[in-house]
């Protein structure tokens, strides 16, 4: 009795000192050390496999390797490295860059070229934010380790880098130089290079969307859009979107539909599934409004629930400056949000600048942006023009502020949450209770609902609501037909 009771009580203490090994391990070395130790330690593996059936990891009868049984006490077994690309298994292979053929490399395994040094970004690591991409790994540097020489890559898709020892065989240059281009094309530098990874880094940090989601590209043929399609196609085994593309004709320049057929003929080379939406809106009065909602309803119509557009950080900053202009308060100057669902904008916080250069480098085809300059749109780029020449970094401090009001401006919603169900009452807002709320408050119910029915209220509209409380029969117009209007004690809009 008193043997059992011992060896319940040591069982338990290795179970809990297990528990605590593994609350402190940080990085793949540690998993390792700890997986080679449970091989070697009889007690430590029993301890490991408790755990793993408690938390129902493994079945009764099952004895996983101790690699195996760590990582998935860690919830590593996903992230577990994955070896997919034939040269790691040392094979016969075709470089996808030079298209030279590559033999074997026998003792050591063939990992690149040795003709113009490329080699395929196709590993699954843990903390590789783009693994798995399959871009080109190209030689950016060579370094001198002992006796050995290390080729340091950098992937042409993501901006990954990685480094390996270079073969007996390699065609080093002899001033260590790196190779010409392949094509005549260097491969690309600086931001724009790593814009993939910066990229896929917002749609996981932000959670834009999950593993095995249906993403919705919509796509104009300008060179934003196209720069998104190709990032996101490119980096799609990374982050794990199931991508679709849609292009949405308006029915307005005649232009428009040899870019929509652009679209399409460059989503099928993507063997992406493609959706062409064919407006017919007429010429006339707030004809950028009524091709904005016609266009959202368009799209959010093919059901999908995320659909990524490609807004980015200048875009912003114009949004700001003509809100600031209309007087906007917080919840306008917050302007665009990188998920407000179903919408997504993964490319929000970089430059129209960076984005352009990427798609030059790249050597992509888009179609140049047909709006006016002498539109309020494109004066205003001119005007951020300017403030750049004034003070740097103007459009980056705009969007900046933009996601400050952001925040509060999500704070003071949640502050509306708990009394919109009092507020809402058939088709539109108690009056009364409407009176009782802050005036902040208050605003903000009258935006939520126009927004239901995709409107946004003027500022002048708002603030004569909060001067004088509106009585029956009182009516303001929204613009496009729509109008709020006061009746049987509720606030409803009409269309």
């Amino acid at each position: 009795m008193a043997v059992g009771l011992v060896a319940r009580e040591r069982g338990a203490m290795d179970t809990a000192t297990a528990q605590h090994r593994l609350a402190r391990l940080r990085s793949r070395g540690e998993i390792k050390a700890l997986a080679q130790e449970a091989e070697r330690d009889p007690d430590l593996y029993e301890a490991l496999l408790s755990l793993a059936r408690e938390r129902a990891l493994v079945e009764d009868a099952e004895r996983p390797a101790a690699k195996a049984l760590v990582r998935r006490l860690r919830d590593r077994q996903d992230q577990a490295q994955v070896r997919r690309n034939p040269i790691h298994r040392d094979e016969a292979f075709a470089c996808a860059r030079c298209g030279a053929p590559v033999a074997p490399g026998g003792a050591r395994v063939r990992d690149h070229c040795p003709r113009c040094l490329a080699s395929l970004h196709l590993d699954v690591v843990p903390g590789d934010r783009a693994a798995g991409c399959g871009g080109l790994l190209l030689p950016e540097r060579f370094e001198s380790s002992g006796a050995e020489l290390r080729i340091h890559y950098r992937c042409q898709a993501c901006g990954h880098r990685h480094r390996v020892r270079a073969h007996p065989d390699d065609e080093i240059p002899a001033d260590l130089s790196l190779p010409a281009p392949v094509g005549g094309r260097p491969p690309a530098r600086g931001a724009a290079q790593t814009l993939p990874m910066r990229v896929l880094g917002e749609v996981q940090r932000l959670r834009l969307w999950a593993p095995g989601d249906e993403v919705l590209l919509a796509v104009s043929g300008g060179v934003d859009s196209m720069v998104l399609l190709e990032v996101l196609s490119r980096t799609a085994r990374a982050h794990g979107g199931r991508l679709r593309v849609a292009c949405v004709q308006h029915g307005l320049r005649p232009e428009a539909e040899a870019e929509l057929e652009r679209v399409e003929e460059r989503a099928r080379e993507l063997d992406l599934p493609f959706h062409a939406l064919r407006l017919s809106l007429e010429p006339g009065p707030d004809l950028a409004a009524r091709a904005r909602r016609a266009r959202r309803a368009a799209l959010a119509g093919l059901g999908f629930g995320r659909i990524a557009t490609a807004h980015h950080r200048d875009d912003q900053a114009e949004t700001v400056l003509q809100r600031l202009m209309a007087g906007s308060g917080a919840c306008g100057l917050g302007a665009m949000r990188s998920l407000d669902p179903p919408w997504c904008r993964p490319l929000l916080a970089e430059s129209r600048s960076v984005i352009r250069e990427f798609a030059v480098e790249q050597a992509l085809a888009w179609a140049e942006d047909p709006s006016n300059p002498g539109s309020e749109r494109g004066r205003l780029r001119a005007l951020l023009a300017g403030l750049g020449e004034q003070r740097e970094g103007a459009s980056k401090g705009l969007a900046r502020s933009a996601a400050l009001l952001a925040r509060d401006d999500a704070y003071l919603e949640s502050l509306l949450d708990p009394a919109w169900p009092r507020l809402r009452r058939g088709d539109g807002l108690d009056l009364a209770a409407w009176g009782e709320l802050a005036p902040a408050l208050a605003l903000r119910a009258v935006r939520r609902l126009c927004a239901e029915h995709d409107r946004v209220p003027r500022a002048d509209l708002l603030e004569a609501l909060l001067r004088e409380p509106p009585g029956e029969g009182w009516s303001g117009a929204l613009g496009g037909g729509a109008e709020l209007r006061v009746q049987a004690g509720l606030l409803v809009l009409r269309s």
